[in-house]
């Protein structure tokens, strides 16, 4: 069943059936000023921290879906009728009104069409104001003239998400509204100088700042009482619920088109009317809409793919990218599942996702791995969960426009957790991010900033780096296997004093990364050290781990295997076989073997599972994944993560056409039309696909913000279509199925456009027999950074 299609020419998705089973949401904003919004324009606003800045309230996991939105409604006031742009919340009936939604790069837009009166909703935060616009067009298509309200609904929030949640009686009685000057107020007078306004580019004929005067007792947001008699009560208050909602009246002629402007935003009355006054002028809108677009023009014009495959085309070049920045703006915690009940940065998730994007975001990625540097203990472990706020100096310059994110900053010795907290796999992922951050710029000198410790003193990035290598390489257990500690990447494996073998591979590859910094540097007892640091982790590993035809997944403190042949439940683990031979560790003979095992026992028509055969009884010895119902997130499910560097293990290989089939089950774009099986959003990639052994075998959940999309984003740029920047240029290594006989990809690199023809005439799945350069025989498949500003012509031909 289909609910929509991909406009690529508008760098759409389009939904033309609203009842969808659930949320569909977009992101607007990419910088301070966040809304998470659904298809029915449901959804919630924040400022910098979707915990400590809420500007809007919504109800996660709640009946009805999307509630409450960022809505508008429309009323003829000649016969009473009443409907909203977005299909929720009125709902009307699909047989008499008509609903389409565009969710866009940054923006959405809800159209409706119902008796005889077109209406457009555009919804979008400006690049450099803390502001959400709501651009709204009504047109009467009819021949008759109409008499018209409009009205608005948004619901404030209580400014904390728990304080929304829980502490009801404290905020009802700090909280106040009030109107003046066409601009609504709202204030938490516990927190000072906290406000958010709304406003219009017109006088309003009533306003409601009073959630339960709007809407009405024994109501809800689909018959606001307001709505239904024709006018607000011009309600404002010093206590209870606050909403924003502005009223006008207005007559449309038979053809006629009118056009409103709405402004939700961060500040006081004052910043308000300087709002109001700037995007009162359509022209500021239209500029402030053409900008935003050619801010996500830029940022995709660095990579677009032409290849034989139009998912892989669609993704690539729009949503992929586009998921992958959200995640790394916007980390883990604003989304219809994770609500901001926890926020701040998770360490492993924000050195994987800022590693996707330095050639689109450089000044972003460049942030993020400052952050968790200052994140990371003087022993060489990071924080699992922080705020960089924690971290930011006193005399840190501040904003003229006073906006406090109110983000509490705790005493050091609280903050600072020890080993027993630290998850083990965490500033292990920073190294090779760091890597691809100067790889990608040229900015090698970043290596000797002095950034300080979480704990005590600073050192240069590339001393940081080397006590992330030497912490795993001290916590090691008896048979010399990297410690497990708190977690490893996967959550629920609780091995503490057991061993990790996913950890100890990580560790090799983080290994092969600093040593070729180190080599570039000229570093030559470190590359001494380090290499035969590697080369020992690399034989224990192979001694220890291998089980005969695939590698064990770890070992308890108690000596019990993890994912071998020995094992009833949980025999083959998908992520220390895809980490044995994206690392190296693994040689070409052990690594066919184990992704063999791997596409045997784990593939299916949806992704690869994580395990084989989920555990059923408790082991609190191997942790909570044995606790987890079958098929669900870390015991059996499809958990899209790790299929990713299934993808790069098969390229690493050699074999493409099997990249390529791993690549297309979990690929959402393949599922738009078995979206009653799929049910989450068919262009952005979700946490988890429910696994064969769950009733609902298929059913994707938690979109948006999983490190799936920058992971899925490398593999294909890096490995698949394989193109890779190094210290001094590209390496193009393409790895793909055989029925391929051609692609091309245009990529930006340090200043210079490099336009890459790759033919495939004897459909090889790897190895490249020439290529040249402007015409120009090169000896390797590198080519090395050319002039800024030039425009080179790379011809490849594999073989």
């Amino acid at each position: 069943m289909r609910y929509g299609y991909f406009d690529n020419q508008n760098r759409e998705y389009v939904i033309e059936r609203p009842d969808i089973p659930v949320s569909w949401t977009n992101y607007l904003g990419v910088k301070d000023m966040c809304t998470v919004i659904s298809h029915n324009a449901g959804g919630y606003s924040f400022y910098k921290t979707p915990q400590y800045h809420r500007i809007t309230r919504f109800r996660q996991n709640g009946v009805p879906l999307d509630r409450p939105g960022h809505y508008v409604y429309l009323r003829d006031d000649e016969t009473g009728d009443y409907w909203s742009i977005s299909w929720q919340p009125v709902g009307k009936s699909l047989s008499i009104a008509k609903y389409v939604c565009r969710h866009g790069l940054s923006y959405s837009k809800f159209i409706c069409d119902y008796n005889n009166i077109h209406a457009e909703q555009w919804l979008f935060i400006p690049l450099d104001d803390a502001v959400e616009i709501w651009d709204v067009r009504v047109k009467n298509t009819g021949i008759s003239r109409r008499k018209l309200s409009i009205f608005t609904y948004a619901e404030f929030s209580y400014h904390h998400i728990e304080i929304d949640n829980q502490n009801l009686q404290m905020s009802l009685y700090a909280s106040g509204s009030s109107y003046k000057d066409g601009i609504i107020e709202y204030d938490f007078f516990y927190i000072p100088d906290m406000y958010h306004f709304f406003a219009s580019n017109f006088e309003p004929d009533s306003f409601d700042c009073v959630r339960d005067i709007f809407i009405g007792n024994y109501r809800t947001e689909t018959n606001p009482i307001a709505v239904e008699k024709g006018m607000c009560s011009n309600s404002e208050d010093l206590t209870g619920n606050h909403c924003a909602s502005l009223h006008k009246r207005f007559i449309l002629e038979p053809g006629e088109e009118k056009r409103f402007i709405f402004m939700l935003g961060v500040g006081d009355r004052n910043k308000g009317r300087e709002i109001k006054e700037k995007y009162s002028k359509f022209e500021n809108v239209d500029n402030s809409f053409y900008e935003l677009k050619k801010y996500w023009d830029d940022k995709l014009s660095v990579f677009q793919c032409t290849t034989p495959h139009e998912g892989l085309n669609t993704m690539i070049n729009i949503w992929n990218l586009y998921q992958a920045e959200t995640c790394v703006v916007w980390s883990r915690f604003a989304s219809f599942i994770e609500v901001g009940g926890r926020t701040g940065l998770g360490y492993r998730d924000t050195a994987q996702d800022a590693m996707s994007i330095p050639h689109t975001n450089p000044q972003k990625c460049k942030q993020r791995i400052i952050e968790l540097l200052k994140a990371q203990t003087s022993e060489g472990y990071g924080l699992h969960l922080f705020e960089p706020e924690w971290f930011e100096e006193d005399d840190t310059p501040k904003p003229k426009f006073k906006s406090p994110t109110i983000v509490p900053k705790p005493k050091k010795d609280s903050i600072i957790h020890g080993i027993e907290d630290a998850c083990s796999d965490d500033a292990l992922w920073l190294i090779p991010t760091i890597s691809e951050y100067i790889k990608e710029t040229g900015e090698i000198e970043f290596l000797d900033m002095i950034i300080p410790f979480a704990d005590k003193g600073q050192a240069s990035v590339y001393e940081h780096m080397k006590r992330i290598i030497d912490f795993t390489a001290k916590h090691v257990g008896p048979h010399g296997i990297a410690k497990g500690l708190r977690a490893d990447w996967n959550d629920c494996l609780n091995l503490g004093d057991g061993e990790s073998a996913m950890v100890s591979m990580l560790h090799y590859w983080a290994l092969q990364s600093f040593i070729e910094i180190a080599r570039y540097l000229g570093k030559r007892e470190d590359v001494e050290k380090y290499s035969a640091l590697a080369e020992n982790i690399k034989k224990v590993c192979n001694d220890v781990l291998w089980d005969g035809r695939w590698y064990l997944r770890g070992i308890t403190a108690n000596g019990l295997k993890i994912g071998s042949n020995e094992c009833e439940e949980g025999k083959i683990y998908l992520e220390s076989n895809a980490w044995a031979v994206v690392s190296g560790v693994a040689d070409y003979e052990r690594g066919i073997s184990a992704m063999d095992a791997v596409y045997e026992y784990l593939f299916s028509k949806y992704g690869l599972h994580l395990l084989h055969p989920p555990y059923s009884k408790p082991n609190d010895e191997i942790g909570f994944v044995t606790r987890v119902y079958k098929g669900i997130k870390e015991n059996g499910a499809i958990f899209s993560h790790a299929n990713t560097w299934a993808w790069v293990a098969e390229c690493k290989l050699g074999r493409g056409s099997r990249a390529m089939e791993l690549y297309n089950a979990l690929l959402p774009y393949n599922q738009n039309d078995i979206i009653e099986i799929r049910e989450s959003e068919p262009y952005s990639y979700c946490q988890f696909v429910y696994g064969k052994y769950h009733k609902s075998f298929g059913k994707a959940r938690h979109p948006w913000l999983t490190g799936t999309a920058g992971w899925a984003y490398h593999a294909v740029t890096h490995w698949i279509l394989g193109i890779r920047p190094t210290f001094d240029g590209l390496v193009i290594d393409p790895c793909i199925p055989s029925n391929w006989d051609k692609f091309e990809v245009i990529r930006k690199f340090r200043g210079a456009t490099y336009k890459i023809t790759v033919h495939n005439p004897n459909r090889v799945e790897k190895g490249v027999k020439n290529i040249t350069l402007n015409g120009k025989d090169l000896e390797k498949n590198f080519v090395s950074v050319q002039p800024k500003g030039s425009i080179n012509e790379v011809i490849v031909v594999m073989g």
